[in-house]
């Protein structure tokens, strides 16, 4: 099994990653897929097709130029299989509402796939993504951190500052 699922995965990036080929996340996704991934920095996207929309919607926005799989890595009861790839995208369509510079952005990304059944149910990514990250700040800082209490003036007086 564990070659099947280094197969699957190989074809994963490879395609659907790389190419933002819809018919490779059908084909190596279940249904039921869940993904931990910056896509979608308020929770897991859950489902194949929830997965496919947030992919799809980020891959018009920053088509891949250069991708290259360089390390796949199957768990020793073959039930996993952990990549890492390097791409770089243009920021060619605006994206959540920021403006497309039209940028190549660097990125670095390790997934770990899990799959039952031969298909992918589970993926969780862990990328290098700063320029990615910086050029969405404006929509990503609230996404993730969510609205940041600001200090009263008591705290501001209690850590030396002067209350405005």
């Amino acid at each position: 099994m564990s070659n099947d699922n280094v197969a699957t995965a190989r074809a994963f990036f490879e395609k659907a990653i790389g190419t933002a080929d819809m018919a490779m996340f059908d084909a190596c996704c279940s249904p039921d897929v869940v993904v931990r991934t910056g896509l979608s920095p308020a929770g897991p996207i859950v489902g194949l097709a929830a997965y496919k929309g947030a992919f799809s919607g980020f891959a018009q926005a920053f088509p891949v130029v250069d991708f290259v799989v360089h390390e796949l890595w199957p768990s020793p009861d073959g039930d996993k299989v952990i990549a890492r790839f390097t791409a770089s995208a243009v920021f060619l369509n605006d994206y959540f509402g920021v403006p497309a510079t039209r940028q190549v952005v660097a990125m670095e990304e390790v997934h770990i796939l899990s799959f039952a059944g031969g298909k992918i149910v589970g993926n969780i990514v862990s990328g290098t993504n700063f320029p990615f990250e910086y050029l969405m700040f404006p929509v990503l800082k609230d996404a993730v951190l969510g609205p940041l209490p600001l200090a009263s003036a008591e705290q501001i007086t209690r850590v030396g500052g002067s209350a405005l």
